[in-house]
């Protein structure tokens, strides 16, 4: 019966170890193979002069599109409703079926910033103002409030992409 004990034993050890050193390699493989996607340097950078700046989006976005539209304010104190210009950079898989999340960046005068600021006006109904990714000596480029609580596909990435503070902006 001592045996039957200790071959249960064995066996039971050889497995926990068994599953211990799987476990270890499958971790030690995604982290190996995170930090290769994340050394990869194969970044596209959508340039844009006209207001001064650039943008870095993983390479899987070849393809991407921008969109062009109007932001509009809404007034909460005696001044008339600024507007000004929302870029959508289009993931490339996006189809008229399947909305993929769009990274939307709003650009602001810096006066217009200031007095968003100051709560002279509104861009959302959403309690939360807009973030600031970056800023040039004319503009100020900014993430709207609840821009991804729309949960379409590929908003995880889209998130991914921000946190990395893709913007950079040069002087005009």
């Amino acid at each position: 019966m001592n045996k039957q004990k200790l071959y249960w034993s064995v066996g039971f050890f050889v497995v926990i170890i068994g599953l211990l050193f799987f476990l270890f390699y499958r971790i030690g493989k995604d982290i190996g193979e995170a930090n290769v996607l994340n050394s990869n340097n194969n970044s596209i950078v959508y340039e844009n002069t006209d207001y001064g700046f650039d943008f870095s989006l993983p390479a899987n976005w070849q393809g991407y599109s921008i969109i062009k539209s109007t932001w509009q304010g809404t007034a909460l104190k005696n001044i008339s409703a600024p507007t000004g210009t929302k870029l959508l950079i289009r993931n490339p898989n996006w189809t008229e079926t399947a909305h993929y999340e769009d990274i939307p960046i709003l650009i602001f005068t810096i006066s217009q910033w200031d007095s968003y600021l100051a709560e002279n006006f509104s861009i959302s109904a959403a309690p939360i103002q807009a973030s600031e990714l970056a800023r040039n000596n004319t503009y100020v480029f900014a993430l709207p409030p609840r821009w991804n609580f729309d949960y379409s596909l590929g908003y995880k990435e889209a998130e991914e992409i921000i946190a990395r503070s893709p913007l950079s902006a040069f002087n005009k």
